[in-house]
């Protein structure tokens, strides 16, 4: 039996890495499911943790993994490389379920070589949330910030206009995010497939 993919986009300060490792925490020891840790060349945030938030690789390196044909997926955002290695579909053709953090881009990509994926898209209800979200973080300087908030924008319209996303998940109250999350994992994880945005 085939393993999921589930791939999980939001814009920057939606809380996609945190609802994520608390799906992992409910999940990962009844079920055979594990977070894909992708690489980049980007610099690590003071909060990174090289080899469980990103592999952290020089841009040779990178480039020369490309050659090879190590990455399902691979592009150049925010200024940076960022990948997801080729060894996914092995645990997936081992029955493994995996969840991937990525952006739209990546997200279409995986969904071209893996139909099967479970995409979902995780949103607050404005850029203003988001803004406070990355003001707290206080990890961006304010041109980064802009950067980021105006990438959101340019993100939020474009799933508006062309939905890519299987599921949309509100993260406005955490726990009801993360419940709702829940039941999407659970579900596609046990190949039911009746369940609704």
């Amino acid at each position: 039996m085939l393993g999921r993919l589930f791939v999980v986009s939001a814009p920057s300060g939606a809380g996609k890495t945190t609802l994520v490792n608390h799906i992992l925490g409910r999940f990962c020891r009844e079920y055979p499911l594990a977070k894909v840790i992708t690489y980049t060349t980007k610099h690590p945030r003071t909060t990174d943790i090289p080899g469980q938030d990103y592999h952290f690789i020089s841009v040779a390196e990178f480039e020369r993994r490309i050659a090879e044909g190590y990455f399902l997926e691979w592009s150049n955002a925010y200024g940076h490389y960022y990948g997801s290695p080729r060894t996914i579909l092995q645990d997936l053709t081992s029955g493994e379920h995996r969840v991937i953090i990525t952006d739209r881009v990546g997200a279409r990509a995986l969904k071209e070589v893996i139909p099967e994926a479970v995409l979902i898209w995780l949103y607050t209800q404005n850029l203003q949330i988001l803004q406070e979200r990355l003001e707290k973080r206080g990890q961006e300087s304010l041109e980064q910030m802009s950067y980021r908030l105006n990438l959101a924008k340019a993100e939020i319209d474009q799933e508006k206009q062309t939905p890519l996303y299987e599921f949309h998940v509100l993260n406005q109250n955490f726990f009801e995010a993360l419940d709702l999350l829940s039941t999407i994992f659970l579900k596609k994880m046990l190949k039911n497939e009746i369940i609704s945005d």
